[in-house]
């Protein structure tokens, strides 16, 4: 074998090894330190919008309660935590409006704060949230930010 083509397969082994980490080893590492690993509900992965979004794997009605987002100990929860607030640029017409939104009041039961969904939503579509309307425990957006849509 040549130098040459020795670099070359190395060159291919660092590219292929590249991929693999990013779209495999990185988001299965994610998704297992927020407890989604093997979820047949939800995922997180790459956003369109910011860093890393939570993405539904199957399709939600409009009402249906997805997921605990704040603890009745006033934490947020961490899949809470990857819920992004405004739909990326480029979006279709019909995630313009987040597509889910927070409990108003907390369960009378658990005390927990739900993320529900706004309208239905499709398998594989990124769920965002409006963050204005969160509890006063939680801090609001800046109010001079708006989304760019």
């Amino acid at each position: 074998m040549s130098i040459l083509s020795t670099l070359l397969l190395l060159f291919v082994v660092i590219v292929l090894s590249l991929v693999i980490i990013q779209n495999v080893v990185v988001p299965g590492l994610v998704n297992y330190q927020h407890g989604l690993l093997n979820s047949p509900e939800f995922t997180i992965g790459e956003s369109q919008i910011q860093g890393l979004g939570l993405f539904t794997k199957r399709r939600r009605v409009k009402g249906e309660r997805l997921f605990v987002a704040i603890n009745a100990n006033e934490t947020v929860t961490p899949i809470g935590s990857k819920i992004n607030h405004c739909p990326g640029n480029g979006s279709s017409a019909r995630s313009i409006i987040p597509n889910t939104y927070l409990s108003t009041t907390p369960d009378k039961a658990t005390g927990e704060w739900w993320i529900v969904a706004g309208r239905n939503i499709d398998a594989g579509e990124e769920l965002t949230v409006d963050y204005t309307y969160t509890p006063d425990f939680i801090s609001k957006p800046d109010t001079n930010w708006k989304c760019e849509i």
